[in-house]
């Protein structure tokens, strides 16, 4: 067998397809994909990364495919992407986005900053109990709060704050100055 020929035998191997569905209901992703010359492919299994998982935007959707031992047959497809939807540029070494199609990300910035852009709501759970949630309007928190430091809100030190018109017996004190 010659190089070309081996070259062409490998290069066989792999086919980029435009994603045309793409279901994502069971425990393995599955997609429906046309490769060159209007080849079809159906029910394609996307390996993923152990603990990575995402559901591309269709319009734009391309992958590649691979033939396992030359059988075309024995598929299975690499993650997909989708280059013009919302993808996050600019990038300096070192650093990563997860993000989505409407812009929302999680940055983890090369200079030790982890920035969470969201468009409505941040909620952290835990055991799937919803423990804070951050929105527009404030901070949220389901549970007891512990500071081992003071805490400041206002102006106003919990740890050194004083109370004006402080009477002996049940009364109660002014606010705090």
């Amino acid at each position: 067998m010659s190089l070309v020929d081996l070259y062409h035998t490998i290069r066989g191997q792999v086919l980029r397809g435009v994603v045309k569905l793409l279901d994502d209901s069971g425990p393995e992703q599955r997609i429906s994909v046309v490769a060159h010359a209007g080849q079809q492919r159906t029910s394609v299994p996307v390996h993923y990364p152990f603990g990575f998982s995402s559901h591309v935007p269709l319009d734009g959707a391309v992958t590649h495919v691979l033939q396992n031992g030359g059988d075309p047959s024995d598929l299975f497809a690499l993650p997909p992407s989708n280059p013009g939807a919302a993808r996050m540029g600019g990038l300096k070494e070192g650093e990563t986005i997860l993000y989505d199609q409407a812009g929302q990300r999680v940055h983890l910035r090369a200079g030790q900053i982890v920035e969470v852009d969201c468009t409505q709501s941040l909620v952290v759970k835990v055991g799937g109990i919803p423990i804070l949630t951050v929105t527009a309007d404030g901070v949220q928190v389901n549970g007891k709060i512990t500071a081992t430091e003071d805490v400041v809100g206002g102006g106003v030190s919990l740890q050194s704050h004083v109370h004006g018109g402080v009477q002996a017996g049940g009364a109660q004190t002014g606010k705090p100055q």
